[in-house]
């Protein structure tokens, strides 16, 4: 709303000096705090007194703190008001008044009730101030001057040359007063890992007044990855060369305590992202000056040919249609019916767990197999008269050799009673078997052969074989199954964790029940993030950096850098720590 407020100073009986300004809020802070919208500079008077605000179309002031709120020479809470009410804040008066055109409501200030002589009396009758004592600034100063020196410089320095330890870890205890002087120089506590050698310095400071060289951190983070892989282009030699020469302690600070040693603040990042094109012609590489403003829409790779394999990053949230390409039919439309379906183990109602598996940290999922996800409905039979037996699922070829040597075993081990079936294969189980002749061995090869045609029949029948599922070129009476090539990451250079994001529905960032195809790619862009996710700075969202969904040190590209022999480099000779 929008609100004129007028402050009165009194000059005499007759003079009042008016002074008017606009405030424009949903809510009108009143108190002694800076952060209020109408400030009332009197001790009396609390740092957050009352608001004033909009409540079912009427003016409303309820009280904020525990001073005595009045209206009308009333004590109130909160209460409503009109033109024409007065409002009593301590000494300071507000009176209502007609708003303005444009004004939603209007009220004038004054200070009614003035502190006075009391203070001026009370302050000329203290003795505060070197001004009311005997001492004189200068000789204070000094003293003061030489007893820090000695305190924080001289006794240090000589508790150090005496072999006393110098540590603030509580489980260190300091063994002679001296270690207690040294606790002026200590920079803080260590982080929790390192507290272990929290009691020997020069672990890390390898002499005295020098900063924390790379080899002290190599020494024990060995092959520590890379942010550049190591055939870097020409075009990004000054960023490597930038990187190279980068101290560890730059961006892992110690003595923060429990805080941890990475720096999350988003200037790391940018002050090298932020300009990447500008500098280096590259498709690969995108400006990225902050988040969710200033970053680029996420890219998914996707899968561009399973056989190769190849790959490809694709923008999302643009208006074209980009389609992931695995070589499998699958609908998620089709699996997430409200009603269920049958399976062979009665009807079921699928849920999202029922196939995407958590990893075991949470932050993704297992892969999807057959064997894992699917087999359990969709199973491989190939003949009712054998409902305990199953070709294995792969290798079309190999099927079509499995149920041949399966259906010749069968009929050499006797027993059946198919009519159709060979007249020697129709002997008791276990019977020796006598000499086939040359007519018995070519029924029992045909009858072998039109048993493995009608069970590959099944399996590779259009609607219900492979090529329910499997993307397949049917070559005479064989079937080439396309390799499959599931992603698991479609976002492989940021991280996701799912256990995190656990009280939030699937569907609310995946949108499979309208999926009918495998191709859909069902991975949000940033405007989805940024409903929720703010800058490190938000204040109404979850405070997010960039070392939020991004690694810096990444383990495929090798180590970063080995541990330097012969001591220091030069750029740290002489730095404090």
């Amino acid at each position: 709303m929008q609100v004129e407020v007028t402050f009165l100073t009194r000059k005499g009986p007759d003079a009042i000096m008016r002074k008017s300004r606009t405030i424009t809020a949903e809510a009108i802070g009143i108190g002694r705090g800076t952060n209020n919208e109408v400030e009332l500079a009197d001790i009396r008077v609390e740092l957050a007194a009352a608001a004033l605000h909009q409540r079912d179309g009427s003016l409303f002031i309820e009280q904020r703190g525990d001073s005595p709120l009045r209206v009308n020479g009333s004590p109130t809470v909160g209460t409503t008001v009109v033109s024409g009410d007065e409002i009593n804040i301590g000494p300071y008066k507000l009176l209502m008044t007609d708003p303005g055109e444009g004004f939603d409501a209007a009220f004038t200030v004054e200070l009614v009730q003035p502190m006075g002589d009391a203070l001026q009396k009370l302050t000329s009758d203290s003795r505060i101030g070197l001004d009311k004592t005997n001492l004189s600034k200068r000789s204070v100063s000094w003293a003061l001057f030489v007893v820090i020196a000695a305190i924080g410089l001289v006794a240090p320095i000589f508790a150090y040359h005496m072999g006393n330890v110098v540590t603030s870890s509580r489980s260190v205890p300091s063994s002679t007063m001296l270690s207690y002087v040294n606790l002026s120089w200590n920079s803080g506590e260590l982080s929790n890992p390192h507290r272990f050698f929290a009691e020997n310095c020069t672990t890390c400071h390898r002499s005295s007044f020098s900063s924390v060289p790379d080899e002290a951190c190599a020494s024990c983070h060995t092959d520590v990855a890379n942010h550049l892989p190591a055939n870097t282009s020409a075009d990004f030699a000054s960023i490597k060369a930038h990187l190279e020469g980068t101290r560890c302690a730059d961006c892992h600070e110690e003595h923060r305590g429990l805080t941890g040693m990475v720096v999350r603040s988003a200037g790391l990042c940018v002050d090298c992202h932020g300009s990447l094109p500008a500098n280096h012609s590259t498709d690969e590489l995108r400006s990225v000056t902050g988040f969710p403003i200033g970053h680029p829409q996420f890219r998914a790779t996707l899968v561009q040919d399973a056989a190769k394999p190849s790959f490809t990053r694709v923008e999302l949230g643009t208006k074209a249609k980009i389609e992931d390409h695995p070589n499998l039919h699958f609908s998620h439309k089709a699996h997430l019916v409200e009603e269920g379906f049958l399976t062979p183990a009665g009807k079921k109602v699928m849920v999202c767990a029922d196939c995407h598996v958590p990893e075991p940290s949470g932050q993704g999922f297992l892969p999807i197999t057959f064997e894992g996800q699917c087999h359990s409905c969709h199973d491989l039979k190939f003949d009712a008269a054998l409902p305990s037996r199953e070709v294995a699922h792969g290798d079309a070829k190999a099927v079509k050799a499995t149920l041949q040597e399966f259906y010749s075993r069968v009929a050499l081990q006797g027993g059946l009673t198919e009519p159709d079936a060979p007249a020697l294969s129709r002997r008791l189980p276990g019977t020796p078997l006598p000499p086939p002749t040359e007519a018995q061995q070519k029924e029992v090869l045909a009858w072998v052969a039109n048993k493995s045609q009608v069970a590959l029949g099944l399996i590779f029948d259009d609607k219900q074989g492979c090529t329910y599922c499997h993307v397949v070129t049917r070559t005479n009476d064989d079937l080439d199954v396309a390799p499959v090539l599931m992603e698991a990451r479609f976002l492989p250079n940021a991280r996701f964790d799912h256990a995190k994001h656990a009280a939030t529905p699937c569907a609310d960032c995946h949108d499979s029940k309208h999926s009918d195809s495998s191709g859909d790619v069902m991975i949000p862009g940033i405007e989805d993030c940024a409903s929720c996710h703010g800058g490190e700075s938000a204040a109404l969202k979850t405070q997010s950096t960039c070392t939020s969904c991004h690694v810096f040190h990444r383990t495929e590209l090798g180590p970063m850098r080995k541990a330097v022999p012969g001591g220091e480099r030069a750029a740290d000779a002489g730095a404090m720590p």
